[in-house]
């Protein structure tokens, strides 16, 4: 059950906001509309493999990510197919 305090202090952590919205922005809105539309005009005019290629190219998959199974180190890249490497499938 809440009391009067508790109201208040249930409310500043519902109006919490990521770390990331306190970060400088890089693009302005203008900017970032116009990639939205180039993006969109991509995806109405170009294959889905050609689109994807746009989208991707000079990704390169991150190299060395350990994680931990049954106790042991795992590369999760070594687990990964190409594909799952480049597109995260």
């Amino acid at each position: 059950m809440m009391m009067g305090g508790d109201t208040a202090m249930a409310a500043a952590r519902i109006d919490r906001k990521p770390s990331i919205e306190f970060e400088p922005r890089t693009l302005t809105m203008d900017q970032i509309q116009f990639a939205r539309e180039a993006a969109l005009y991509v995806m109405n005019t170009r294959s889905m493999e050609a689109a994807l290629s746009v989208f991707t190219e000079g990704l390169e998959p991150v190299v060395g990510t350990v994680a931990r199974r049954n106790g042991s180190a795992v590369n999760w890249m070594e687990m990964m197919s190409e594909e799952e490497q480049y597109f995260g499938k």
